[in-house]
């Protein structure tokens, strides 16, 4: 899980059979970790007194905080909910809670922060990110250290090498980072029904794609020919961008190996980019990509029948609410594309981390009862924490086994916008389960696609593209100017790729060495002095 492993070779990062087998090679890794075990043991749900570490089992008043975190559902979250009344009961606490969409939460909760108005328990990015390192820094956080130590399933949570990259140049910890699964692929997913009435073959390559693209457009069907998932359009797209050379991320330069340049200064992504702004110039990418700040727009426009391919999406949500509106819709998912010059698709792997939350240093009177909660919720409050509340969001079958009840069919009080906002971590045990995933199908009403999605994931999975880049390594040019000088350079270009169809790419080009010349190269090299190993990194192994 280091950075600092020696560069393995990309056929070798994923070997067959490897992601079959990923949740017992994690358990091995990370002993001790607890979320899986539907009770926390003597050592895991106890602190070093013997006392229970929930706050459930306790006669003290509930926990009271404020708590700011985004939301990457529907921001519909109403305070008093059946789910909200039952977490507090069970976990002794009180939550104030404050959503942010999160399309907007960095530069909504950056101006809180900024401010000195934090609440009790703030999402940011953490180290990694030069403006929460320097709050950090000058103190606006609580050291945890003694906390982990204390509570053992919250360190257990967490990977030893993720813990390390949190830590500072003192081995101080500050951030508790919320842990994905570093391979998740963006499939591009496409209403096969579709393809097969227009005798269109499933694309293999980008030429193939825009063709296929061409047809549904000359059709006369009135429908979009390709959407994005809930995210930003070029991110909705990682994977599709793989297809052009592009891992979306920094990368050594054709010119020395022994330095890494970010994607602005790469020619494959570019090419991605600027190909996705000719898509939508031929009316064959969704017009609504890049001005539509709903970023759920596409996903709705799919379940409703009115786009033939999306990049991304999750195809457990999408195809029951496809087959509602549209009966007889089917969905299918494009093999890894081969790109204009041959290049291998795949998917990119990103850093095992999105985000997480600080605890406000004002809280340190009462950060003890804070992690007692949250080692509660990671070993006797498993259950809620991870299914919910049986017969409101999971049944339990034959075997056993607790089967999610798909959002749409649950009660308002208990839908995932409902739970979503007072969610806090999840171990890394959980992030790939193939039994919950195959679980979350039959919930779904679609077993039978469940080992077809599967073999899909280990497709994408078998050639993955990574960011060379060191999240934790950060240039003093970038933390002191670097925000104002891609203001000044580059954030209305860039943002402006696929909403100015003048905009070129020599523009594009001309206007980012304006920025190298601003301090943009300083930060580069920075980055590159400060980055000993550039190695390709390896977080699957």
């Amino acid at each position: 899980m280091n950075m600092e492993q020696q560069k393995p070779k990309k056929k070798q990062l994923l070997k067959a059979g490897l992601l079959s087998l990923v949740v017992v090679l994690l358990l091995s890794l990370f002993t001790g970790c607890t979320s899986n075990n539907n009770s926390g043991s003597t050592a895991e749900g106890s602190n070093k007194d013997g006392e229970t570490a929930g706050t459930s089992g306790t006669k003290s008043e509930p926990l009271k905080f404020s708590y700011s975190r985004p939301t990457w559902g529907p921001a519909t979250y109403t305070k008093g909910g059946a789910y909200e009344k039952e977490l507090f009961k069970q976990g002794n606490v009180n939550i104030d809670v404050r959503i942010i969409p999160v399309v907007d939460y960095d530069a909504t909760i950056k101006t809180t922060a900024a401010g000195g108005n934090m609440p009790d328990v703030i999402w940011g990015w953490g180290p990694v990110d030069p403006f929460w390192k320097d709050l950090q820094d000058q103190g606006a956080f609580l050291k945890i250290n003694d906390y982990l130590d204390q509570y053992p399933a919250i360190k257990d949570a967490v990977p030893a090498g993720i813990w390390d990259k949190m830590a500072d140049d003192k081995g101080d910890i500050y951030f508790i980072p919320n842990l994905i699964y570093p391979v998740v692929p963006f499939f591009i997913n496409y209403r096969a029904d579709i393809f097969e009435e227009l005798g269109i073959p499933e694309p293999t390559s980008i030429a193939e794609l825009q063709a296929a693209l061409e047809k549904i457009k000359a059709s006369g069907k009135d429908i979009v020919p390709m959407t994005m998932g809930n995210t930003v359009p070029f991110w909705a797209g990682k994977d599709l961008a793989t297809s052009f050379g592009s891992g979306s991320g920094w990368a050594p330069s054709k010119d020395d190996p022994n330095k890494i340049i970010p994607p602005e200064m790469q020619e494959e992504h570019l090419n991605y980019k600027f190909w996705l702004q000719d898509m939508k110039k031929k009316g064959l990418f969704d017009e609504e990509a890049g001005v539509n700040p709903d970023a759920s727009f596409g996903e709705t426009k799919f379940k409703a029948g009115r786009a033939a391919v999306i990049l991304g999406g999750n195809l457990q949500s999408l195809y029951p609410e496809l087959i509602k509106t549209t009966p007889g819709a089917d969905i299918k998912i494009m093999s890894p594309l081969t790109g204009l010059n041959g290049e291998k698709g795949g998917t990119r792997v990103v850093f095992p981390q999105d985000r997480g939350f600080y605890v406000n240093v004002k809280f340190k009177d009462k950060a003890d009862q804070f992690f007692k909660f949250l080692n509660w919720s990671l070993t006797d409050g498993t259950d809620l924490r991870r299914y919910g509340i049986e017969g409101k969001t999971y049944t339990v079958n034959p075997e056993g086994k607790k089967v999610p009840i798909p959002d749409e069919s649950r009660e308002a009080d208990y839908k995932g916008s409902q739970i979503e906002p007072l969610k806090f971590i999840d171990p890394m045990s959980e992030k790939l389960d193939w039994e919950a995933q195959e679980l979350n199908f039959t919930g779904a009403g679609i077993q039978g696609k469940f080992q077809y999605y599967k073999e899909m994931f280990e497709k994408y999975a078998a050639n993955p593209y990574n960011d060379y880049k060191d999240p934790t390594v950060s240039s003093p040019t970038q933390a002191e100017i670097g925000p104002q000088i891609w203001e000044d350079y580059m954030a209305k270009v860039d943002g402006s790729i696929l909403t100015d169809m003048k905009l070129t790419k020599e523009a594009y080009k001309a206007a980012y060495q304006k920025y190298l010349d601003a301090g943009g190269q300083k930060i580069i090299d920075e980055i590159n002095e400060l980055q000993k190993n550039k190695s390709e990194p390896n977080y699957v192994d």
